[in-house]
């Protein structure tokens, strides 16, 4: 059904995957400090300090959505870094999905790790949802954008502070039962035939993380 479908740009989707990338880094600037008060947290220094690991993800997104450099450009101007940004309990609340109420004892540190858990589960399926939204529309196509897709995830769980490789094939379920139905739904607000392509790349995504999708 193409009822209430609205064409993508270029523009939207890049901030489509910012968004949880920036989630993502300032979960990680916070993880990084220890899970400790906010106050100790700086979002700078942690970028800086990772500079080389954001970049090898920076080029992955690009090369996903064959953005531009234009677009790329805004999720360095305004990811707040250069800007002196504070990580706020607001925006942890936020980014975990107000997994605790509002004000959030933050200064509270199994709050804190609870916020950092749910939110990082949260922000790397999202960031799985928008990458493979934009790579059915963008991109290199099927036969090379779910190996980056992999990639890209491993790297931003990383960031998180989870070394694993199996963060991709968890953020890989949670998408598939988080956002997948709806995409597949026969009423989906989808451009005529999307849903053929998404299932591709979800069988695609399944197939390279079989090893640990199925050694649960």
């Amino acid at each position: 059904m193409t009822e209430g479908y609205v064409p993508f740009s270029e523009r939207g989707l890049g901030y489509d995957v910012f968004a949880p990338l920036w989630g993502i880094l300032e979960l990680g600037a916070v993880t990084t400090s220890g899970a400790r008060s906010l106050r100790d947290v700086s979002l700078a220094a942690f970028v800086t300090t990772r500079r080389s690991e954001v970049d090898r993800l920076l080029a992955l997104v690009r090369d996903i959505g064959d953005f531009s450099a234009e677009t790329m450009a805004v999720f360095e101007r305004q990811g707040g870094w250069n800007d002196g940004r504070e990580v706020t309990a607001e925006y942890v609340m936020l980014y975990s999905g107000s997994i605790e109420g509002y004000p959030p004892d933050t200064d509270n540190p199994a709050v804190l790790r609870r916020m950092l858990h749910m939110g990082g589960d949260l922000q790397l399926a999202t960031l799985l949802h928008a990458l493979v939204s934009t790579a059915t529309v963008r991109g290199p196509g099927l036969k090379t954008a779910p190996e980056l897709i992999v990639t890209a995830v491993r790297l931003a769980g990383a960031l998180l502070g989870v070394d694993d490789e199996r963060v991709a094939s968890d953020a890989f379920r949670l998408w598939r039962v988080r956002f997948l139905p709806e995409m597949l739904r026969p009423d989906s607000p989808s451009r005529e035939g999307a849903e053929v392509n998404i299932r591709r790349y979800a069988h695609a995504l399944e197939d390279l993380l079989d090893p640990y999708t199925r050694s649960r």
